[in-house]
């Protein structure tokens, strides 16, 4: 075959025939060995995303080397070797389960230390004497790291040391600087952190030592000594309104007219005046600090603007009084210059103030630090927890094998080939779990992120898809699943019924159907899919007929109500009234009239259909009937074997993020695996309605008289 021909001839692989495609089966370690000669083409899968997949997700972030959240041909490469390499025993990978320790290589340093490794972390574990090591076992944190203060991976959390002034001096840094997560689960610091958080004390006590100096100098940085920074912020506070009042104050001396409009218009307390000034406002706020007029004097205790109230009496506490300017009942504009000239000094150098994390901390703290030894103190803890990296690493790395020996072929066998997807007794790491609705049991069901993005592409696998929302009310997270219908019919499938869907841990969700792939789902359907349409046609038409006539005798009543009771109070009108009365009378003779010559059409229809069926003979009646139904059925069951034929995997999972290299075709025996329908246990004793059993028996009663009398009709003809 060609595709026989463009395998690698250095390697004889085993091929087998699955969904319409040849699918490379790895069954022994050489298989694994030459996995990196396998022609790229051959894979049935190139890529797929890490989430969204039943199987430890951990597992693909570990083969995942790149973190990019998909997991590719190289990537999965890659882990095959390392984990080849790693093992004395790979064959054990077929197996799979706990890693065994003497399936370990111990040949060389690095697989003695890993060996060295589990055997410590069953120690931790309280199982010392354990052949295996279990995956839960070597991914339990908290045992492995929450044992040793130091554990390798450069980052100190407060409990690495007993000192108290150190633990005090880490509990600084995480808060100026943000925490780093250590293995054990507790925020520390990393050598990148201690080193960016004593420059910035150094550069931030230069800072503060370059003010005093200037004080020492003579000139006022600090006008009020420590408290200076507590007055400074109460200055700013009011500043721009203040300057804001003396403007207006200078503009209204200038020209008088202009002090109404600068007060503010009156309709806006007109406005407020129905509101509730309890709480702030910020239309009040924005008003002037108090009243504007051609004088340049502030108050400061009275006539002040109320949601500015507080804030000018922080100034007078804080500023004003302290620096024993004015009268202190109310401020001058030139009183208001020297004040802020006063702080002009403190002003530029608080606008030099190093961008730094540390300002937190007070001034004697941060001298207080940099005058100890806890930075030598901290460094060569640090550099303790990096000596044991190497160690820690082989934690890692005993981990990663034991995850690869439970869960690498299981990939491969949906990754490499889709075995666990063909074979009945497995499910694929894609299926997400069974949905049951209308009666069936759908297996193939993924989980997708939105059904609209997701139909787009979905559309091309030609199969029936259901897209159905789960919910919990336990779970504030609903997602959506795509199940494909695959055996049964689509009569009942319709948007907004709900089903039951179990998840691969045998959680139940409530589902809703949301969205519909509308594509046959089986041949049977497809052959009936005419009748039912006529059917329902039929149906439609003699449902609005029945309305139609209804609407209209309940019409001819009330007529004929009213005409009787015009009639019994005027006979004169009832007299005149009659042509009523007859053209109702005129009514009811045509439509039986109508009804006769559609009686009449019908009999001479069956005449001629019986003239035709004269010159069969008996063997040809059915025959013909058999050829009737198939000119009516198998242009629609053409259409659905060719869409059936074709139906594909691979769309659905493209539109999931994979990257499908082959076809993938759902076969139809394939289908009946994916879709179960409902079935009566083969031991049951059911038992019937009477109700229903009087219903079939007037049903066949109906049916043998209909029977007789066409019979009776075609023996008149013949």
């Amino acid at each position: 075959m060609k595709i026989l021909n463009n395998l690698q001839t250095e390697y004889p692989w085993s091929l087998k025939r699955l969904g319409g495609i040849f699918q490379v089966q790895l069954k022994s370690v050489e298989d694994l060995r030459a996995l990196a000669s396998l022609d790229p083409k051959l894979w049935v899968a190139l890529s797929c995303p890490v989430n969204d997949l039943e199987i430890d997700r951990q597992t693909l972030s570990l083969i995942d080397c790149d973190a990019d959240g998909r997991v590719r041909s190289e990537e999965m490469l890659r882990a095959v070797q390392w984990t080849l390499t790693r093992l004395a025993r790979p064959e054990s990978l077929f197996t799979g389960g706990d890693l065994p320790l003497d399936a370990i290589n111990t040949s060389d340093p690095e697989g003695e230390q890993l060996l060295a490794s589990a055997k410590q972390i069953l120690a931790n574990m309280g199982k010392p004497n354990s052949p295996s090591i279990s995956v839960e076992q070597a991914a339990n944190t908290a045992k492995i790291y929450g044992q040793s203060r130091l554990n390798g991976d450069g980052v100190i959390a407060i409990d690495a040391t007993d000192d108290r002034g150190l633990q005090q001096l880490i509990t600084e840094i995480i808060n100026c600087l943000g925490a780093e997560m250590d293995r054990s689960g507790e925020p520390g610091i990393t050598q990148q952190k201690l080193d960016t958080f004593f420059i910035e004390l150094k550069t931030y006590e230069a800072w503060w030592a370059h003010g005093e100096i200037d004080s020492a100098k003579g000139e006022q940085v600090f006008p009020l000594g420590d408290s200076t920074p507590t007055a400074y912020t109460h200055l700013i506070a009011v500043e721009k309104k203040i300057d804001d009042f003396f403007a207006r104050c200078q503009l209204a001396a200038f020209d008088p007219r202009a002090e109404a409009p600068l007060n503010h218009d009156v309709a806006l307390y007109k406005e407020i005046a129905a509101a509730d000034l309890s709480a702030s406002r910020q239309d009040v706020e924005r008003l002037p600090l108090a009243k504007i007029s051609g004088t340049s004097t502030m108050p400061l205790l009275t006539g002040i603007n109320p949601e500015w109230k507080r804030r000018m009496q922080n100034l007078c506490e804080q500023v004003i009084r302290p620096v024993d300017i004015g009268t202190g009942d109310s401020l001058q504009l030139n009183e208001w210059e020297q004040i802020k000239q006063r702080f002009d000094a403190y002003r530029k150098w608080r606008n030099s103030k190093p961008q730094t994390g540390v300002e937190q901390l007070s001034i004697a703290r941060v001298r207080e630090v940099l005058a100890s030894n806890s930075e030598v103190k901290l460094v060569t803890l640090l550099a303790e927890d990096l000596a044991l990296a190497p160690r820690m690493k082989s934690v890692d790395a005993v981990e990663q094998l034991a995850r690869f020996h439970r869960d690498l072929i299981q990939v491969l066998n949906n990754f490499v080939n889709f075995n666990d997807f063909y074979d009945e007794s497995r499910t694929a790491i894609f299926q997400a779990g069974v949905l049951y609705l209308d009666g069936r049991e759908c297996r193939l069901c993924l989980r997708v992120g939105n059904p609209a993005k997701h139909a787009v592409l979905a559309t091309l696998s030609r199969a029936f898809v259901a897209y159905c929302e789960c919910r919990r009310k336990d779970s504030p997270v609903k997602f959506y699943i795509a199940a494909v219908f695959s055996a049964g019919d689509s009569a009942n499938l319709i948007v907004g019924r709900n089903g039951l869907f179990r998840d691969s841990e045998g959680r139940l969700w409530d589902t809703t159907i949301v969205r519909l792939i509308e594509n046959p789902i089986s041949i049977r359907e497809a052959f009936l899919m005419p009748y039912v349409r006529v059917g329902r046609f039929i149906g439609d038409k003699l449902e609005k007929w029945a309305v139609t006539r209804d609407k209209a005798m309940q019409k001819q009543m009330e007529t004929g109500v009213e005409s009787v009771a015009n009639n019994s109070t005027n006979p004169e009108q009832g007299a005149r009234g009659g042509t009523t009365a007859t053209s109702g009378i005129g009514g009811v003779a045509g439509m039986l009239a109508a009804g006769g010559i559609a009686l009449g059409a019908l009999g001479a229809g069956l005449a001629s259909l019986f003239n035709t069926l004269k010159a069969l003979a008996w063997w040809e009646l059915p025959l013909v009937l058999c050829g009737l139904m198939m000119m009516i059925s198998l242009p629609a069951m053409i259409i659905a074997w060719l869409k059936i034929r074709k139906r594909t995997l691979a769309p659905l999972l493209d539109a999931s993020g994979w990257a499908v290299n082959g076809r993938t075709l759902i076969s139809t025996k394939l289908g009946r695996t994916l879709t179960i329908q409902a079935t009566l246990p083969t031991a049951a004793r059911c038992q019937f309605d009477e109700r229903n059993r009087a219903r079939k028996l007037l049903w066949l009663a109906l049916g043998v008289a209909i029977f007789s009398t066409a019979a009776g009709w075609f023996s008149l003809f013949l």
